[in-house]
Parts: C-alpha cells; structure tokens; sequence
C-alpha cells in the first residue's frame, strides 16, 4: 500500500501503457514493456545510476511493479 506521503509521487504506469496499445498494438506493447522491465531493473541496482538514489528508486520500482503486473495480466 502507498503511503500518503508517497501519494503525490506515485504515477501509475496504466496512462502509457494505455497510450502504447493504442498506438503500437499489443504484441509491440508486450515487447516494449519487457524491455523497460530490464532497463528499470538495472539502473535501480547500478549504485552509479541516478535510479538508485533515494528520490527516484520508489518511482522506478513503483513503475517497474506497474509493468510486471500488466505483463501477467496479459500473457
């Protein structure tokens, strides 16, 4: 659950992955997301990769989390 001080910080990712479908299709959709998983994933372990500072860790999980959940919804 999202705390409500993280609220203001929190964007799902339901918004682009909307806007992906509609333009790309869902085969195209599957693969974008699958290759941003890994990219988000990356950069929160990669110490020198701003992703893994405190500020934006959250939000590159939160989003990470958004993507994966779609993805087995989808499969």
């Amino acid at each position: 659950m999202i705390e409500e001080a993280d609220r203001r910080d929190y964007v799902p990712e339901a918004g682009r992955i909307d806007f992906l479908l509609k333009r790309d299709g869902h085969d195209t959709t599957v693969l974008w997301i699958q290759k941003v998983i890994g990219i988000y994933r990356r950069a929160v372990l990669n110490k020198k990769h701003f992703a893994s500072t405190p500020q934006y860790r959250r939000k590159f999980i939160g989003a990470y989390c958004d993507f994966k959940r779609w993805l087995d919804k989808a499969a």
